[in-house]
């Protein structure tokens, strides 16, 4: 696993990725981790998530220290998700699948893994 240092702290792949997904600004996740307005220990042992609002949006972010005691982010997201995000694609496609009868669900499905999304 590739890791990135941005401001102090290190950046999973994963994270990274899902910034770009959800099209939610590095500064935004690094200013909800530094000086956070809620936190909170995560069911994963030394695992935190972190919440911030920026306007209309509250931006969360999860970290945890390594063993040499750096911090690392390991995922963020926005809520409500930014327009065109991966969590809006998932979000539009839970509620055709739902509303789908099983022909329709197939094709769906199909189309996702696709598109993966």
């Amino acid at each position: 696993m590739n890791n990135i240092n941005y401001g102090g702290v290190i950046w999973t792949n994963h994270a990274l990725e899902r910034l770009v997904q959800r099209g939610l600004p590095q500064d935004w996740a690094w200013e909800t981790f530094q000086y956070p307005e809620k936190s909170k220990q995560r069911k994963q042992a030394g695992t935190f998530e972190y919440e911030r609002k920026f306007g209309n949006y509250q931006v969360t972010v999860v970290a945890k220290q390594n063993e040499h005691l750096e911090w690392i982010i390991l995922s963020c997201w926005v809520e409500p998700p930014f327009a065109g995000s991966i969590d809006i694609k998932k979000r539009e496609f839970e509620k055709k699948y739902k509303k789908a009868g099983f022909w329709k669900k197939i094709w769906l499905l199909f189309l996702r893994d696709v598109l993966k999304f």
